[in-house]
């Protein structure tokens, strides 16, 4: 990536573009910062890519549904499974909020028991948003007549 200040002094001198390519092609293949002697200038070469926090998320949870993807269940059955663990996770993420609060001392106490409270609502409203997917999901694999096996399956999948 070339700085601005890189890019500066190329228009305050009027570098050739020719100039600033051998600038850049002195660099290593690490996008470590190359320099051209002629010229004095120091140029970062390499690629940055900032990705979104959903696009991390989406990155991460690519893989863990891997195991899903690859069963041999209906497609509502796999996106139901990838919910469920969705809510799983939102589930643990509140949870371990819940235990980082009950340790912070620095807190006033009126404020921490009140988001104590707010947070225990909502891991009891996730709690049973969990356990309603699961019996959801299961009436619906026996209605859709999957075989023990898959039903075993799914089960094994959901935890």
């Amino acid at each position: 990536m070339i700085k601005m200040d890189v890019l500066t002094q190329v228009l305050n001198r009027g570098i050739s573009s020719s100039e600033l390519r051998s600038t850049l092609a002195n660099s290593d293949a690490t996008g470590i910062a190359a320099s051209d002697n002629k010229t004095g200038i120091k140029a970062e070469v390499g690629i940055h890519v900032d990705i979104s926090p959903l696009g991390l998320q989406k990155s991460n949870n690519a893989g863990r549904d891997e195991d899903i993807d690859e069963s041999e269940l209906p497609d509502d059955v796999k996106n139901s499974l990838k919910a469920i663990r969705n809510q799983q996770e939102e589930l643990e993420e509140k949870r371990e909020e819940l235990q980082k609060l009950m340790n912070n001392n620095s807190m006033p106490a009126e404020e921490k028991e009140q988001k104590m409270k707010q947070l225990q609502a909502e891991i009891g409203n996730l709690v049973r948003a969990v356990a309603d997917a699961k019996s959801q999901l299961l009436s619906s694999m026996q209605e859709q007549g999957l075989s023990d096996q898959q039903i075993q399956k799914a089960m094994m999948l959901m935890d």
